[in-house]
């Protein structure tokens, strides 16, 4: 075949679809080639390889050859992207633009599978399907193919894809129409879509660009341009995804700060009023200890030990009830001071063991009459056993658990044993205590277990819960006591919660 001058351009005026349909054979010969050049550099097959260029070769010259035969549409202003040019195919230089070896492509390879993904693969034509499916999967990509608009887009609602291939030219629902019904659906709009044109069609890729489309590919395909734009789509998705991601969270932030904020409003006034009652008790209780303790009232009780004893359970009982109150009405303080986030309380120097026997004191009789076994292992602290910290709000964190315990985790005064165990580490550089409070009783099941810490969340309303326990404790932990909590639990075998905070509090 001559080569024809470049003074000599035909101007011969043919349709889209004919220029489509004399290339597409061409274009599927180049791919091919291709294919089967990787292929003989992996095989170790190096013989095959010049014969192999030559057909690809000829191929691209023929494509060059086409284009300069038959007059372009009318001219867009679309960048140069590495197509044919329109001069005679005598310039090797021209059809050497489109090359990319074997050795060039196996070296982006590696780069490629970081970003790997699902991609639908939509061309009329089964064998350009073919052809770019096993080029996208030997780079570490799954593929899908659809023969036209109408599959393509059953498929997408059937399954995720990360990343669409559209050709243009199709029967029945062609690239344009198709792009249109992505774009349109809100469950579609979102997935990045690149148009596959001829050289000669760019007027139709300027309209798809314009509808949506995030970018597109030349026909016959430049192996380096191909995986560089799928690489950028791809991280264009990524980093769209990312972007939402983080604007929903903002927007979950924004509503658990309401949450907060309402319950801030709310705990002021529950602990106004709560206030009252609570004086009013304190005093009767230092009125009856009192009158117990009055000479002539002791004689009452000195007939016989068993009066003696009564006299003794009435006057511990009296102690621990006005200890608890006490304890009440700092605690409704501390409520408020948390919720309003003024932690006021001095830090102090305990002995941590020491603090534990404390608090589980405070709730004897609780644990006598709900007939619970509590058993403390501080054995595990290897350490000094001291913490400079606020003694109050931890007290106040272990009654939470041990009220909670006998509330839902031996219901009905069932009874069982509670491990409380005590230990110390170094993480991050800190030295920690951890404390795990565990029970053995009916647990939490799994839809809950995420929700324990919500404001409000109980599964016990009947029982006295109002679902402000655990998420002040939560609070507690993470902004007063400037440590950690969480929680295991198997249903029918108990509940853990673990809390572990620095052994000094930083200001």
């Amino acid at each position: 075949m001559a080569d024809i001058p470049v003074s000599k351009t035909i101007d011969i005026r043919v349709s889209s679809s004919l220029r489509h349909n004399l290339r597409t054979p061409l274009n599927q010969i180049i791919g091919y080639s291709e294919i089967l050049e990787e292929e003989a550099v992996n095989s170790g097959r190096e013989d095959f390889i010049p014969d192999l260029q030559r057909i690809n070769q000829a191929a691209r010259e023929m494509v060059i050859r086409l284009d300069a035969m038959f007059a372009t549409p009318a001219k867009t202003d679309l960048p140069e992207t590495g197509g044919a040019s329109f001069q005679s195919a005598s310039n090797s230089g021209t059809s050497e633009q489109f090359r990319s070896t074997p050795s060039g492509l196996s070296s982006q390879k590696g780069a490629l599978n970081a970003c790997l993904g699902k991609i639908l693969v939509v061309d009329d034509s089964e064998p350009n399907r073919d052809m770019l499916s096993r080029r996208l999967v030997r780079q570490g990509y799954i593929t899908a193919q659809a023969e036209n608009g109408r599959v393509a887009l059953e498929k997408l609602h059937d399954e995720p894809f990360d990343l669409v291939l559209l050709d243009i030219m199709m029967p029945e629902m062609d690239g344009h129409e198709t792009l249109a019904h992505i774009k349109a659906d809100k469950h579609l709009m979102n997935i990045p879509v690149i148009m596959i044109s001829a050289q000669t069609e760019l007027h139709s890729v300027v309209r798809c660009i314009d509808m949506g489309a995030d970018d597109y590919l030349p026909k016959p395909f430049n192996s380096v341009l191909l995986w560089a734009r799928l690489r950028a789509s791809l991280e264009k998705k990524r980093l769209r995804e990312q972007e939402l991601e983080h604007h929903e969270q903002t927007l979950r932030s924004e509503a658990t700060l309401e949450r907060l904020l309402a319950l801030t409003q709310m705990v002021a006034g529950v602990a106004h009023e709560i206030n009252t009652p609570l004086g009013i008790a304190s005093t009767a209780i230092s009125i009856i200890n009192g009158r117990l303790s009055l000479p002539k009232i002791k004689a009452l009780f000195d007939e016989s030990n068993e009066a003696r004893e009564i006299l003794a359970d009435i006057l511990e009982s009296s102690s621990l009830l006005k200890s608890n109150v006490l304890r009440a009405h700092k605690l409704v303080e501390t409520f408020k001071k948390i919720a309003v986030g003024q932690i006021t309380e001095k830090k102090e120097k305990a002995n941590l063991p020491d603090l534990v026997e404390d608090a589980v004191g405070l709730f004897r009789i609780n644990a006598r009459q709900a007939k619970l076994s509590i058993d403390i292992d501080t054995s595990g602290i290897t350490g000094n056993p001291e913490w400079f910290g606020y003694p109050g709000y931890l007290t106040q964190v272990i009654m939470n658990f041990l009220q909670n315990i006998e509330r839902y985790a031996y219901p009905d005064g069932k009874g069982g044993i509670v491990n409380i165990t005590v230990t110390d580490r170094e993480q991050n550089n800190e030295a920690q205590f951890v404390v795990v409070v565990r029970d053995h009783g009916i647990g939490i099941s799994p839809e809950n277990l995420t929700k324990v810490f919500d404001p409000f969340f109980t599964t016990g309303r009947g029982r006295g819960g109002t679902g402000l326990g655990l998420s002040i404790v939560n609070n507690i932990m993470t902004s007063a006591l400037k440590g950690s909590i969480s929680v295991t639990s198997e249903p029918g075998h108990g509940s853990a919660f673990t809390i572990a905070f620095p052994k000094i509090i930083p200001d």
